[in-house]
């Protein structure tokens, strides 16, 4: 049971690892963003789409990561429901549709991924903690 648990524990770190990176690269995303919504024009917009491409990629991956968290749970006999989505919509809308009203929009579901990320990593942290818990019985 011990290795379990320490497989398990090193699921959540991995996941909490990746989280911290697309972060950093969605608070990126969100300064360019400003650029863009302050008329900035191509440049803003070149890098802000750059930056989500980057995210989806990383949204992905940590998809199979938080996968790999619950299937780790389950051995241990302890439950967990991740559901994140990536931005690739957004994307599409703001390279074909650029306007102020797209750009204020995709900030604003920038903002709201990053809030997603927190509750993830929150959520992640009790479980580590459980975890800990069970480790040092």
């Amino acid at each position: 049971m011990n290795q379990q648990l320490i497989e398990a524990r090193d699921a959540v770190d991995v996941a909490l690892g990746r989280i911290d990176e697309i972060q950093k690269i969605t608070s990126n995303a969100k300064a360019w963003s400003w650029f863009d919504i302050l008329g900035n024009g191509f440049i803003g917009s070149y890098y802000k789409r750059q930056n989500i491409k980057n995210i989806n990629e990383k949204i992905s991956v940590l998809q199979k990561d938080l996968q790999r968290v619950v299937a780790e749970l389950e051995d241990i006999d302890l439950t967990a429901d991740f559901n994140l989505s990536d931005t690739s919509q957004d994307l599409f809308l703001d390279v074909f549709f650029d306007n102020i009203v797209t750009d204020v929009r995709v900030h604003q579901e920038l903002s709201d991924l990053n809030h997603k990320l927190d509750d993830t990593a929150e959520q992640l942290n009790v479980i580590a903690q459980v975890i800990d818990k069970e480790i040092k019985k």
